[in-house]
């Protein structure tokens, strides 16, 4: 239940752009605030009753906050549903560069056998497992490959994608054919449905991905009462002291340097009396 609820809040920041619950709590009650304001302002032109006005403004704004939600729960399950078909494009993608040369060619292998009269019997067909996109130098590579064989059709058979610039050089070249097979299309090869991931392993890596997320967020708040700030924040409170005496403003210098050896203090103390979550044995 609590990695459900990891997974869920994950996917809500995504798709708002980075913004925390907090924030999106704010957000919802002032955006009803202003469609109940804006609301009676209307019906308080319309009709006589304030009483009447104030009852018709809450109807036409929970009506409003009810289609809200429902179009943001279907955006929502669209947005995951999205997001996991992604999620498990990549996974396969990377279980293909795992694959050992020869089990990679054999699913080529296959590909080619099931889909015989796609390839011209005198093409070449070549293979690139990476992570990167297809470059310039694999589609050169491969038509140097085709002319020393005597042969003008190439395919190319990729564990990624290809890059714009090897698409339109494969276009450029003159007297040879060259076709792409990217990881897309393997993955409708009987063989190939082997390696895609199961909802299991897509909500495990969903999990790791919300449980690293959350540790980058934790260590971004912590950040700032590092140990080793301990020492800036009291020189920078030292200099503003003593820049205090030097100004008109010196009541405002003070301030801060008693916010920043505020901060010192407080970093001093979380590194070295805080009480720490025990290790695990």
């Amino acid at each position: 239940m609590k990695g459900r609820r990891l997974v869920l809040s994950y996917y809500k920041r995504k798709l708002y752009k980075g913004r925390s619950a907090l924030a999106r709590v704010v957000d919802f009650f002032a955006l009803r605030l202003v469609m109940l304001c804006a609301a009676y302002l209307w019906f308080s032109t319309a009709v006589d009753s304030i009483l009447m006005a104030i009852v018709l403004s809450a109807t036409a704004t929970l009506t409003a906050s009810v289609a809200a939600e429902l179009v943001k729960s279907i955006r929502m399950e669209r947005f995951i549903a999205r997001e996991r078909r992604a999620l498990a494009a990549k996974l396969f993608r990377e279980r293909l560069v795992q694959l050992t040369r020869e089990e990679f060619f054999e699913l080529v292998r296959g590909y080619v056998i099931e889909h015989e009269e796609e390839f011209d019997p005198e093409c070449l067909v070549c293979t690139v497992q990476s992570a990167a996109p297809l470059s310039e130098d694999d589609v050169l590579r491969a038509c140097r490959m085709a002319k020393t064989r005597g042969t003008d059709l190439v395919s190319i058979f990729t564990t990624s994608s290809v890059s714009r610039e090897a698409g339109e050089l494969a276009a450029r070249i003159e007297g040879m054919e060259v076709g792409f097979v990217t990881a897309d299309e393997i993955t409708a090869h009987g063989e190939a449905k082997e390696l895609l991931p199961g909802d299991e392993a897509i909500d495990a890596a969903v999990l790791a991905e919300a449980q690293r997320e959350r540790e980058r967020r934790k260590k971004s708040v912590s950040k700032p009462f590092e140990r080793n700030r301990v020492r800036r924040y009291v020189f920078v409170s030292l200099g503003l002291f003593a820049l205090s005496f030097f100004v008109e403003q010196a009541l405002y210098f003070r301030l801060l340097s008693a916010a920043c050896l505020s901060f010192g203090a407080i970093a001093w103390w979380l590194n070295s009396y805080a009480p720490r979550e025990p290790l695990e044995n």
